[in-house]
């Protein structure tokens, strides 16, 4: 095997390394880890507590607070409070639902943003509740990872199980509201019904499909019905997410995070709506259960947090410290680069590959983000200055130095390094699904420049043969 073919079979090796090793990483950035503090929320007037009384919770998957202007959710929000509810980051059902049940912030309970199956929180509501019943369309993972004593279906009757059966699966889709009707119309103290087709629909084909429409009609119809099987109970209906205009959630797109909520009756001196955070919410289901909140939980009695708004309040920021940082790594790529070489085509590919996958498919998000064309963008636009450079191992190493190092400042920006140190859950809104789609550009341009310079022949422009000398020239 030739020095060149060894060299290519490293690169593709290398290739194919960092390939796996991306796949690993991504992983993690989206998993658990401890948890870290939230600051109190802003204080307003004192409030009476709410009546205690059984509780009906409805949480509708999904629904957009656009699309959330409905008959039934309408007349139960003219009773009680109409609530623009900020759920926070990530905005992935299982995390939101473990704010819902336990008043803590997904940071404090260091939860990444996916629907992974987990054991109950040890701040969750449902076990502290005797009887507690939810009652799900699919995903019983979710209900089951809160704690719930009772979770119907069974496990074969859910099509998202691996366990399910088409059979059973077809029969509980048939049976879903009228058990969940028998629920609501039970005594059990504590009854959540969790509605899924919204959210598959909006998945599916987006907010503008015929199939999220049908949903929502057929959710709030039955919305109707189990109201009025249980009138006198205390009321909580929200969606635990909404969806971008294509479909997809998970970051903390406005039209994502604050979603429509309704509670009934409405508590003493509380505004007829306003905004609030989950947590507050989560605060109000405790007092109506009689269930004290965790000690490290910031919510608020409804009235008081809808008299004392503080947006944002439990959205994770990037600190003045790390964007510092990033900063200073940022130039010193730069100048670590423009010292290998002058070529400008050598560091104006990466701005230009930026802009091309933000216009192609805007600003990533854990909502949207699409590698694929990251590395589409960054191949393409890095093309010409590989090819220009091919001899000018230089050139090559700052192209390198450029990728690797806009991967370096998009992982300290997503708090990779102190992730690293204190074990912090990784996922940061924005920054996390921008690591992902700048490690995956620049991963690609750094072994294309790689696999150029190990093929390539002799440096910095020399000539690959010596000139044969011309007969007379004088030259001994």
């Amino acid at each position: 095997m030739t020095a060149r073919w060894r060299a290519l079979a490293l690169v593709v090796i290398g290739a194919l390394a960092a390939i796996g090793a991306r796949s690993i990483a991504a992983g993690w950035l989206i998993g658990d880890g401890v948890g870290e503090r939230q600051r109190p929320l802003a204080s307003g007037p004192a409030a009476p507590a709410p009546v205690r009384g059984p509780v009906r919770v409805v949480v509708l998957d999904g629904l957009s607070r656009a699309d959330a202007a409905l008959p039934a959710l309408d007349a139960l929000c003219a009773r009680g409070v109409d609530l623009a509810i900020d759920v926070g980051f990530p905005t992935k059902s299982l995390p939101v639902q473990a704010v819902l049940w336990t008043g803590l912030t997904a940071q404090q309970l260091g939860l990444g943003p996916t629907n992974a199956s987990r054991p109950p929180p040890s701040a969750a509501l449902p076990p502290r509740v005797p009887q507690s019943l939810a009652v799900v369309e699919a995903w019983t993972s979710i209900a089951a990872a809160m704690g719930f004593a009772t979770v119907e279906p069974a496990d074969q009757a859910d099509w998202a199980s691996p366990r399910a059966d088409p059979a059973q699966v077809a029969a509980w889709h048939t049976r879903f509201v009228d058990a969940a009707a028998r629920a609501i119309g039970s005594d059990r103290p504590l009854v959540m019904v969790h509605v899924l087709a919204i959210d598959r629909a909006a998945h599916a084909g987006g907010r503008r499909s015929a199939g999220y429409r049908a949903a929502i009609a057929d959710a709030d119809r039955a919305l109707a019905r189990w109201i009025a099987a249980a009138p006198r109970a205390s009321w909580i209906v929200l969606a635990d997410d909404g969806h971008r205009a294509r479909g997809g959630h998970g970051d903390v797109e406005t039209e994502v995070r604050v979603v429509r909520g309704c509670v009934a009756p409405r508590p003493p001196s509380a505004a007829a709506r306003g905004d609030v955070h989950l947590v507050d919410v989560a605060h109000h289901l405790r007092e109506v259960l009689g269930v004290p909140p965790h000690p490290g939980a910031v919510g608020r009695r409804l009235a008081t947090a809808l008299a004392a708004r503080d947006p944002d309040a439990t959205v994770p920021r990037t600190s003045p410290a790390t964007w510092i940082t990033a900063a200073v790594l940022a130039l010193a790529t730069l100048l670590g680069a423009l010292a290998l070489t002058r070529r400008p085509i050598a560091l104006a590919w990466w701005p230009v590959a930026i802009a091309a996958y933000l216009a192609w498919r805007g600003v990533p998000s854990l909502s949207a983000r699409d590698p694929v064309a990251a590395v589409a963008c960054a191949l393409a636009l890095a093309a010409p200055a590989l090819a220009w450079c091919r001899r000018d191992h230089r050139a090559l190493a700052a192209i390198g130095v450029i990728a690797l190092g806009a991967i370096a400042v998009a992982a300290v920006l997503a708090g990779v390094p102190a992730a690293l140190v204190d074990g912090r859950a990784p996922a940061r809104p924005w920054v996390t699904a921008a690591l992902q789609v700048v490690a995956s550009g620049g991963a690609a341009v750094a072994w294309a420049a790689a696999a150029v310079l190990a093929l390539s022949g002799h440096p910095d422009g020399a000539p690959t043969a010596r000139r044969a000398r011309r007969p007379g020239s004088g030259r001994t």
